[in-house]
């Protein structure tokens, strides 16, 4: 159980004490095919120029620039180039050689001028330019994109699908990745009963472990479900016991000041070193975040909107953090505020929010809600709008700090 005269620390520090703790996990070399969503641990070369020879940008003829500063004029065809064929002849004065978008470039070609420039090919061989082409035109130089043993990707990138395709492209079959953090999920109350359950009198229906794995998943952890965990100091130490094997142990409820929160016990009998018991943040003052050897263990508040709202400032920094992610806070910006809002002062709020953008300029409107048991409210957000401890008040059209939500903001732009 909690002190009740412990001092709460302030957000800022409770993150920083989090960061500190959560270390990058061990590397691992996987197939490239595996990568997507996961987190570089090597420096990428380029293992050879890109393109490796001047290519074709479009269907067209591959010609001298200077043979066609006045139009109309007909040049000889000696071949016909296609992508994944290299050319035969070279062009000279007069020449030309008709070429397929991706092929290489004929020696003595400068520009490419598309089909759609061009006449009919003559039945002796001849085609007419009808515009000019100013050199280098609807072509790539040799090594326009990257120079051989030119960096590519480095430690700390997340592997978007657009990076696995450079990385395809330089020959990278294996990379080498931080491990996924393992989660284990920890949702506890003699209240709770399983999501597709009917509850009986004084009984819920346990959200919280669904959207806590759900939210792990999300930033690329495997995640264990440990079940619904009884108010019961024997089955929460044993559920702990089997949590510390993980890297990383979720509970969730049993950390306030009640009779039957006993989390806190729980973990001292397991020997988990805990760094804070209460933090100035509302929601989820009473969090609770320690360690016992390489797995960080947080207790977070039952009530749902507070156990995501922790996930969300401090959890999720540590699983990004443990991934090897260089900027593990997540993405903060600024936004006007559209309706003003009141609050109790002496701890920062996070408050959930729509956030839109209007003529590129950030726009946050509150939503409204009951509390931190809300959760269909907290649903609606895609972002949190952050209000300082000591604000009392803060009016529409002022400027305030919002840490955006990613998922759900992705959500919102598919409707």
């Amino acid at each position: 159980m909690k002190d009740p005269e412990e001092p709460m620390i302030p957000v800022e520090l409770a993150l920083e004490i989090v960061l500190r703790e959560a270390l990058p996990l061990p590397e691992e070399r996987i197939p490239l095919a595996d990568a997507a969503g996961r987190v570089l641990a090597q420096e990428v070369l380029s293992d050879s120029d890109h393109p490796p020879f001047a290519k074709a940008l479009m269907d067209g003829y591959a010609l001298r620039s200077a043979d066609v500063r006045e139009v109309p004029v007909e040049l000889e065809v000696v071949e016909e180039i296609p992508a994944g064929k290299m050319p035969s002849h070279a062009v000279a004065a007069g020449q030309a050689a008709r070429i397929m978008t991706g092929a290489p470039l004929p020696e003595g070609a400068d520009a490419v001028q598309m089909v759609e420039k061009t006449g009919e090919l003559s039945r002796d061989g001849h085609i007419q330019i009808l515009e000019p082409v100013n050199p280098g035109a609807n072509m790539a130089p040799r090594g326009q994109q990257l120079k051989a043993g030119q960096r590519v990707l480095s430690p700390g990138d997340f592997l978007t699908a657009a990076r696995l395709g450079v990385l395809a492209g330089v020959g990278c079959g294996k990379v080498t990745v931080r491990r996924r953090p393992r989660v284990a999920v920890a949702p506890t109350g003699d209240e709770l009963v399983d999501y597709d359950s009917v509850p009986e009198d004084g009984q819920i229906r346990n959200s919280n472990g669904v959207a806590l794995m759900a939210a792990a998943r999300t930033l690329g952890a495997g995640v264990s479900d440990s079940g619904i965990v009884r108010d019961d100091a024997t089955a929460l130490s044993e559920c702990i016991a089997t949590g510390l094997l993980s890297d990383l142990l979720l509970l969730s409820g049993g950390v306030s000041m009640g009779t039957y929160d006993l989390v806190e016990r729980a973990l001292e009998m397991q020997g988990v070193d805990v760094f804070f018991r209460k933090i100035a943040i509302r929601p989820g003052k009473p969090a609770v975040f320690g360690r016992k050897g390489r797995c960080l263990v947080f207790g977070l508040p039952g009530n749902p909107v507070s156990s995501l709202v922790i996930f969300e400032v401090l959890v999720a920094p540590a699983i990004r953090r443990m991934q090897g992610l260089p900027r593990p806070e997540g993405r903060f910006l600024h936004a006007t505020l559209e309706a003003t809002v009141v609050q109790r002062t002496g701890r920062t709020a996070y408050l959930p929010g729509t956030l839109r953008f209007v003529e590129g300029s950030a726009r946050i409107r509150p939503i409204p809600t009951t509390g931190s048991a809300d959760l269909p409210a907290y649903s609606r957000a895609d972002a949190l709008l952050i209000l300082p401890a000591g604000r009392e008040r803060v009016d529409a059209g002022e400027r305030v700090e919002v840490l955006v939500l990613e998922s759900s903001w992705q959500a919102s732009l598919l409707g």
